[in-house]
C-alpha cells in the first residue's frame, strides 16, 4: 500500500475555480445602504472609509486581469488575492474613492468595497494574549475561525524536552499506553523533561530559571492551551510529544536528531516534526532520518539558523524540510536570521513570549521561535485535511505567504511571511482525495481502496463512492456508498480486478453540502507478480546506498581510495622483494666490499641495558563546567575548577547586536586591560557559547563585554575536590 503523493492543485479544485470564475458572481445588494453608489458599469460602490483598503470582486479572468493593470499604473498594491473567491484586495496609494469608480467601471467588476476589520468569533481569555505580538502578524485570530486544531494531529518538539507538569501544556501533552510524554535520547530513558537539574551555584544551591527552557518555549508556541484563562495561546490545539535530542545546555549531537526523527515517525507516529536546532553541516544518520520521514508523509519544519550569514544551517537546509528565518515586529528580516537559497519562509522571531520550564513565561529571540510558528500553521492545515502531503502542505503554505521584500520567492525572506488563515482557508473547501491503493494487482486478483473527503466547516457528505473502470472514458463502475462528516476516510475492499494484464482507474466522489467534488484518477497496473530476484535487489539496495544515502561524490572519492591503494602496494611490491633476497643470501669471501657492507649491515648488534620504564599513567578524567551570561548577570561569577577542566561559557537569553564576548583580563573606568590569555567571539543569539580547557593551577579573572561585569575561575590541582564528576 502507498500514501497517494497527488499535487497541490488538484483536477477537482481547479474545475471549482474555473467554474467560479466563468460564473457572473452577484452583485453586492445595497442601494438602500447609506454610502452605496452604483456605477455606470452596473457594480456596487460601497465607501466606508477613504484611506481603506478596497475588495474586488470580479467575475472573470479578464476582469481580474484589467483590475491588476490598473492597480499597478495607480502604485496600488495587492494584500490578498482569491481566485476560489473571485476577490482581489487592493492597497491604495492615497484616495480610495478615486481608484474605486475607476475599478467600478472595468466590465466583469461586480462590486467595490472598503475593507473592514475583522475580530475573531472566538475572544480568546488567555490572559497574555497582549504580548503575543505575532499572532496578529501571522493572522491566527482568523485562523482559529476555521480551526482550533485537533488532538488527531500530532507535532513533535525534537528539542531540549517539554516541561509536561505546565498548566499551559500539560492539556496537549502526547501520552502512550504507559502514560509517558516522549523519549528521552540524552540520558536513554522515558523521561524528556526540559530540567535544569544542573542548575547549582558554587556554594551548591539550586538557582530555578537559569537556563533557557528552550524546548518548553518551543512547544508552547506551536501548542499552548489557547482559550483556557491560562497565559498565552497556542497556534494548535495538537497533541505535544517530547523528543529530547539535546541537553538543558542546547548541547547534542546529529545521531541524537537522527534517532529523535526514527522515534516521532515510528513510535509517535507524529504528523509535524519541529526542530528548532542546527547541526554543524551534512551528515549522512540525519540525511537519512529525514528521507524516511518525509516518506512516510511528515511535514518537518527546522530553524533556518542564528548566525546572520547567506548559509542555511542543517536539517533546515534539507530540500524536504521547511526552512524558517525570523522577523521582528516591523515585518522586517532579523539582522541574526540566516538567509539564503535553502531559505523558505519567513515568522515572528523576535522577543516571542511563551512558556518557560517551571510554570512560568518569558520572551525568547530567534530562528528557534520562528519555526514553531509554522509548525503549529502546518498543524492547523493538517486538522482540516489529513490528506495533505508534505509537499502540498509545503505548495499552499508558499503561495499564502506575505511578501515583505520583492514580489515571490527571493533569498533574503524566502517566500515570505507565514498566513495563517491565508494557508488554512485555502485548504478548507471540501476535497476528495485516495489516499490508499496497492502498487498492482494481478489478474483476477481483488484489492482494497481508502479514500478520504476532508474540508468543510464541517461538511455533511449527502453520499461519496469509487468508481473504476479500465480508462479514464470508462471510469463508471460504482462501489457502494456511503455517508458521514468531513473530514471521514472510507474503505472498500475485494473490489475485482482483471481478467489480464492492462490498468485499472480510479476516481473518488462525493456530494458535500449539495456540491459534488471529485478526486485525481489513479492508476493501478495489472500483472502476474514479479518473481523475487535476490540480485536484482542487491543492485536496487547499491544504488540506493550510493546516490541517497552515500552521496554520489563521496562514493566516487571512496572508489578512488580504494583503486589507489592495489596500485601503490603493485608499485612498492618488487622493492621489498629486492631488499629480502639482499638479506637472505650468505656473504662469501669473493663478495665485493658493497656486499660486505650488506653483511656487516644485517648483523645482530648487541644493545646496551636499559632500567625498565613503566607505561605512563592514564590521562586524567575529563571535566567540564559551565559559565551562563543570563541578561547582565554571570552565573556563578566565580568557578573553582580543577585542572584539565573545560569551561563554558552559554549565553542563555537575548543579547542585541553586537551581543556579547569573553575576555581574560580586567576593565575599569579606564578602558578594558586584555590579558590576551584568552577571548571568545561574539555570542549573540540564545545558546551561542564558547569553552576553554584549563590545565594550570592558578587563578584567572575575566570580563564579559556588553554587560560589562567581572569574574574569575580557580583553577585547582587535580584530585582537590571530589564534588565534581567527570563529563559523560
Amino acid at each position: 500500500m502507498k500514501r497517494s503523493r497527488c499535487p497541490i492543485v488538484a483536477i477537482p479544485c481547479l474545475l471549482v475555480a474555473l467554474s467560479l470564475l466563468s460564473t457572473p458572481l452577484p452583485t453586492v445588494a445595497g442601494a438602500a445602504a447609506a454610502g452605496n453608489v452604483s456605477s455606470d458599469a452596473g457594480a456596487t460602490v460601497q465607501l466606508s472609509d477613504d484611506s481603506s483598503n478596497l475588495v474586488v470582486e470580479f467575475s472573470t479572468p479578464e476582469a481580474l486581469a484589467s483590475v491588476q493593470a490598473i492597480a499597478s499604473e495607480r502604485d496600488a498594491r495587492t494584500t490578498y488575492m482569491s481566485h476560489m473567491g473571485g476577490m482581489i484586495v487592493l492597497d491604495p496609494d492615497g484616495s480610495a474613492g478615486a481608484l474605486a469608480e475607476e475599478l467600478a467601471a472595468v466590465e466583469g467588476v461586480a462590486s467595490v468595497s472598503s475593507e473592514k476589520k475583522v475580530r475573531t468569533l472566538l475572544t480568546p481569555t488567555d490572559p497574555e494574549l497582549d504580548r503575543q505580538w505575532a499572532l496578529e502578524t501571522i493572522r491566527a485570530y482568523e485562523a482559529w475561525d476555521l480551526t482550533l486544531g485537533t488532538h488527531d494531529v500530532v507535532v513533535a518538539v525534537l528539542d531540549t524536552g517539554i516541561d509536561w507538569n505546565h498548566p499551559d501544556l500539560a492539556g496537549n501533552m502526547w501520552e502512550n499506553v504507559d502514560g509517558y510524554h516522549g523519549y528521552n535520547f540524552v540520558d536513554n530513558n522515558w523521561l524528556p523533561m526540559d530540567d535544569n537539574i544542573h542548575g547549582y551555584d558554587d556554594e551548591g544551591i539550586w538557582q530555578p530559571n537559569i537556563y533557557t527552557y528552550h524546548g518548553t518555549h518551543v512547544a508552547g508556541i506551536a501548542g499552548a492551551l489557547t482559550n483556557n484563562a491560562v497565559g498565552v495561546a497556542g497556534m494548535a490545539q495538537v497533541q505535544l510529544v517530547a523528543v529530547k535530542v539535546m541537553n538543558e545546555s542546547g548541547e547534542g549531537t546529529d545521531a541524537l536528531v537522527a534517532d529523535g526523527i526514527d522515534w516521532a515517525v515510528d513510535v509517535a507516529h507524529a504528523d509535524v516534526i519541529v526542530m528548532s536546532l542546527g547541526v554543524e553541516g551534512e551528515s549522512f544518520s540525519l540525511r537519512r532520518a529525514v528521507n524516511n520521514a518525509n516518506d512516510e508523509g511528515v511535514v518537518m519544519v527546522a530553524a533556518a539558523g542564528n548566525d546572520g550569514t547567506s548559509v542555511v544551517s542543517y536539517p533546515a537546509a534539507y530540500g524536504s524540510v521547511i526552512a524558517v528565518g525570523a522577523t521582528d515586529s516591523s515585518d522586517r528580516r532579523a539582522s541574526f536570521s540566516n538567509y539564503g537559497t535553502d531559505l523558505g519562509l519567513m515568522a515572528p522571531g523576535v522577543m516571542i513570549y511563551s512558556t518557560q520550564g517551571g510554570n512560568g513565561y518569558q520572551h525568547l529571540s530567534g530562528t528557534s521561535a520562528a519555526a514553531p510558528h509554522v509548525a503549529g500553521v502546518a498543524a492547523l492545515m493538517l486538522s482540516v485535511d489529513p490528506a495533505l502531503t508534505p509537499e502540498e502542505l509545503s505548495t499552499v503554505l508558499n503561495a499564502t505567504a506575505t511578501d515583505i521584500s520583492q514580489s515571490g520567492y527571493d533569498p533574503t525572506t524566502g517566500w515570505g511571511i507565514i498566513n495563517a488563515f491565508g494557508a488554512v482557508e485555502q485548504i478548507s473547501s471540501p476535497r476528495v482525495t485516495i489516499t490508499e491503493y496497492p502498487e498492482y494487482v494481478v489478474p483476477n486478483g481483488t484489492y482494497s481502496v481508502s479514500w478520504m473527503v476532508s474540508g468543510g466547516d464541517p461538511g455533511i457528505i449527502e453520499s461519496t463512492t469509487l468508481l473504476w473502470g479500465e480508462s479514464i472514458a470508462s471510469i463508471n463502475h460504482l462501489t457502494q456508498t456511503f455517508t458521514g462528516t468531513t473530514w471521514a476516510v472510507f474503505t472498500v475492499e475485494d473490489l475485482p480486478s482483471l481478467e489480464y494484464n492492462g490498468t485499472i482507474f480510479l476516481r473518488a466522489t462525493a456530494v458535500v453540502d449539495g456540491t459534488e467534488y471529485q478526486s485525481a484518477v489513479k492508476t493501478i497496473p495489472v500483472h502476474e507478480a514479479t518473481r523475487d530476484n535476490i540480485f536484482l535487489q542487491f543492485i536496487e539496495d547499491v544504488q540506493d546506498f550510493i546516490f541517497e544515502e552515500m552521496g554520489l561524490l563521496n562514493f566516487l572519492l571512496l572508489l578512488g581510495v580504494l583503486v589507489a591503494i592495489p596500485i601503490i602496494l603493485v608499485v612498492a611490491r618488487p622493492k621489498r622483494r629486492r631488499v629480502a633476497r639482499a638479506a637472505a643470501r650468505p656473504p662469501a669471501a669473493a663478495h665485493t666490499q658493497t656486499a660486505r657492507a650488506h653483511s656487516t649491515l644485517n648483523r645482530y648488534r648487541q644493545a646496551p641495558a636499559t632500567a625498565y620504564a613503566p607505561p605512563p599513567p592514564p590521562p586524567p578524567p575529563r571535566y567540564e563546567s559551565y559559565v551562563d551570561i543570563v541578561g547582565d548577570k554571570i552565573v556563578p561569577p566565580v568557578q573553582k575548577v580543577m585542572e584539565g577542566t573545560k569551561v563554558v561559557w552559554v549565553n542563555r537569553t537575548w543579547a542585541p547586536p553586537p551581543g556579547v564576548s569573553v575576555k581574560s583580563g580586567h576593565f575599569s573606568s579606564a578602558g578594558e586591560k586584555p590579558d590576551s590569555l584568552f577571548s571568545s567571539g561574539l555570542l549573540v543569539a540564545p545558546g551561542d557559547y564558547w569553552s576553554v580547557t584549563f590545565h594550570r593551577v592558578g587563578t584567572y579573572d575575566y570580563y564579559v563585554t556588553g554587560v560589562w561585569k567581572s569574574a574569575k575561575i580557580i583553577v585547582e590541582p587535580l584530585g582537590s575536590r571530589q564534588t565534581q564528576e567527570p563529563a559523560r
